[in-house]
């Protein structure tokens, strides 16, 4: 037995991150019996109340007067929550995107154990058949026939899990209750079992499938950052599979992030029909201890894979050995709010520190990861064809000038859409505008439907009845007369995918019209549930937004048409070109990817705009290399980088005021060449929420040198304090400008 080191020489104070939005520790003493690694979570006085705390350094000695250092309450855990990794990956993040360490730490762990929550083992309860009498038994098969089907399936199995009973009976529960009270059954808790993979085969691949297998097998073993650029349909999947299946050969464990698992029940099928049950989900749409048990699962070993969006990055696992980033050029994975940060990034780093690869894979990549494939400093991969008999359909426009448009459809694509619908065709239809219409006015004294807290419009949802803002959530009554002027004739303009679905589905009597939007879909169950006519091949009309431009397979669709894509040419962030051509190939990508030739189109009213021409005329890696170039001349991303102050106060005063004081911080890194420092200016979207936005930009295409003059400023910035009247947050690699 272990001699334990006496009390003198055990560490006294130690140093825990809080998750509030301060750049510090804190210092605390603890108890010499209580668990002391750092990863450890304690109950911690802090003001008037008390606090959770992550253990992150310990010491004998403390800088401050140990008179007035508290104790630490309790510890939560005997064992960390925080591997040693992840402890160091969280301050690789506090440092680079410039966030309190006490708050990029909580950030890694699953939400119900940010609070005081024990950690609990994930168990499942198992029912056993009890040895019984033959008279117990024949009464049971006499009388209740519900009864007899679940006894007799647990007989036949070595225990059934709750899940298991639900499938044989959707109304399990009582009937395992009465069969509990018979003492014919019991249950015991047990951990849950995995099933093992090879559930279904594996397809063949095509020679460029496994060209790109091989060669990524090869760099399985060490860091490296593989980019797989596959156009729509070309069998990205399977690929990610078959270096899952090597990875698990070697028992080794892989995360595996998508931008919506919650909205793509067709992958999880996949992966489960393939690999059993030796993975877990993990999404915003399940509940607090559902994400945890999945996290539990996944850190103790009992499954391999970990198949989730981005918060699942921080699942722990010793035994990793892969990550896989699908549809990495997704916005999703960049984080807008709380702690900003961008997954596929934060991914490649923990890559890096545990000297394993990791995977990228679009059809549409971003320009970051193509800029960084022609300075490899990623290997890239591509898969040109599509293993089904007909390439991706060539991008087609039609031309809505002069035309009269029925509810945003042009005469050209009302007959296309009968076509494809009478040779039992399949029809998607991409609008990114939810509701009914975006704008309500009236002519008579120019009134419009403005949001009462954000500078925008309220848009007008005909199905509830009501306008609604999409920043905020501001609803309201959709007046029967103008509130301004009290005129009765007041118009709604614009189309949205309600309004859509509606007119189409006075056009096309015959046919089912789905609807896929925010509005009309809440989860992952009810999203497949209106994919089951898709999923048939009948004849039907698809229409969404961007929500059934990612990664959706379904080989009945012939026709693909984006609706106003317009506004993408008038926007006013430098990203509007990237968005709109990856969006256009995304969607028109979910067309002939079955046994029939598919069709693209766009509508626009500029059919001679530059970029709208290059998307009938040119692949999406030559475009993209194109809007590098203008990027290059601008001097923007990814030839640059930006780091972005933003403050939100009660006026627009003082956000303004706290980032000139910000400013004034920064004095160093204004004199420096090559350094830009833009405003402060009020942001796009002045006032949101009630609250007035502005922000400052700095921009400099050398970022080692933004760095060290940003270090010299940062501790006095930070040092800027934050209140309720004005808040100020910092974002490292800002999206917009």
């Amino acid at each position: 037995m272990s001699q334990q080191p006496s009390p003198s020489v055990l560490p006294r104070y130690a140093s825990f991150a809080i998750a509030i939005p301060l750049f510090r520790v804190f210092d605390y003493s603890i108890d010499a019996n209580q668990p002391i690694q750092p990863g450890i979570r304690y109950r911690l006085p802090f003001g008037k109340g008390g606090k959770v705390g992550v253990l992150v350094t310990t010491s004998k000695t403390t800088t401050f007067n140990s008179q007035k250092i508290k104790p630490a309450l309790e510890a939560l855990d005997q064992i960390p929550v925080l591997s040693e990794h992840i402890l160091e990956l969280a301050r690789w993040i506090a440092d680079y995107y410039l966030q309190p360490q006490g708050e990029v730490l909580f950030q890694c762990l699953p939400k119900y154990l940010r609070s005081a929550q024990q950690q609990k083992p994930v168990r499942v309860k198992v029912w056993f058949a009890e040895t019984q009498d033959i008279e117990a038994r024949d009464a049971i098969t006499r009388r209740s026939p519900r009864q007899d089907e679940l006894l007799s399936a647990i007989e036949a199995s070595s225990g059934l899990n709750a899940a298991q009973l639900k499938a044989i009976n959707p109304n399990w529960h009582g009937v395992v209750l009465a069969l509990e009270s018979k003492k014919v059954i019991r249950w015991q808790w047990q951990k849950p079992e995995s099933v093992e993979g090879g559930l279904q085969s594996a397809p063949g691949l095509n020679s460029e499938q496994a060209q790109v297998v091989g060669s990524m097998l090869e760099k399985s073993t060490g860091f490296s950052v593989q980019l797989l650029d596959g156009i729509t349909g070309s069998g990205k999947t399977e690929v990610y599979f078959r270096l899952i299946e090597s990875q698990l050969a070697q028992n080794r464990q892989v995360i595996y992030l998508v931008p919506e698992i919650g909205l793509t029940s067709q992958l999880v099928e996949r992966v489960k029909a393939r690999f059993g049950l030796r993975f877990a989900i993990s999404h915003s749409g399940l509940t607090d201890v559902r994400r945890y048990q999945a996290w539990e699962q996944f850190r103790q070993g009992d499954i391999d894979i970990m198949l989730g969006t981005r918060s699942s990055l921080f699942s722990q696992g010793e035994r990793l050995g892969l990550i896989i980033i699908d549809e990495e050029h997704d916005s999703s994975y960049k984080q807008e709010d709380g702690i900003r940060y961008h997954a596929r990034d934060v991914a490649i780093k923990r890559a890096q520190m545990l000297d394993i690869p990791i995977v990228l894979g679009s059809a549409t990549p971003s320009l970051e990861s193509l800029n960084n494939a022609e300075r490899e400093h990623y290997f890239l991969y591509q898969l040109t064809q599509r293993p089904t008999a007909y390439p991706p359909p060539q991008i087609q426009l039609i031309d809505t000038r002069n035309l009269k448009l029925d509810t945003g459809c042009s005469p050209q694509l009302i007959q296309k859409i009968h076509q494809h619908l009478k040779a039992n065709g399949q029809v998607l239809l991409y609008l990114n505008r939810r509701g009914f219409a975006p704008v309500v006015m009236c002519h008579e004294c120019d009134w419009q439907s403005h949001c009462e807290r954000c500078d925008s419009r309220l848009t007008m949802h005909q199905s509830v009845h009501r306008l609604l803002c999409h920043h905020c959530g501001f609803a309201q009554p959709i007046p029967s007369a103008c509130p301004a002027c009290g005129h009765a004739d007041i118009k709604h303009y614009g189309i949205g995918t309600e309004q859509l679905e509606q007119r189409l589905g006075q056009i096309f009597t015959e046919v089912p019209v789905i609807r896929f939007d925010r509005d009309s879909i809440s989860g992952r169950d009810e999203f497949a549930a209106r994919l089951q006519t898709l999923n048939k091949g009948e004849p039907c009309v698809l229409i969404g937004t961007q929500m059934i431009a990612k990664g959706h397979d379904y080989p009945a669709i012939t026709l693909s048409v984006i609706l106003d894509a317009d506004q993408a040419l008038f926007s006013a962030s430098y990203r509007a070109s990237e968005h709109l051509v990856q969006t256009v190939f995304q969607v028109s990508g979910r067309s002939g990817r079955g046994r029939k030739q598919g069709e693209a189109f766009v509508q626009t009213g500029f059919p001679e705009h530059p970029l709208m021409l290059s998307l009938t005329k040119q692949p999406y890696r030559e475009i993209a290399e194109t809007i590098l170039k203008e990027r290059q001349l601008l001097g923007f991303p990814p030839h640059a980088r930006v780091i972005m102050f933003r403050a939100d106060a009660l006026s627009l005063e003082l956000a303004i005021a706290k980032l000139d004081e910000i400013r004034e911080k920064l004095a160093v890194i204004a004199s420096q060449a090559g350094i830009d420092c833009i405003g402060p200016i009020p942001a796009l979207m002045t006032r949101r929420i009630g609250r007035y936005r502005a922000q400052l930009c700095i921009i400099s295409g050398d970022f080692r040198q933004l760095r060290r003059s940003l270090s010299e400023a940062m501790p006095a910035i930070e040092n800027i304090p934050s209140t309720h009247s004005v808040k100020w947050m910092v974002d490292v690699d800002a999206h917009d400008l």
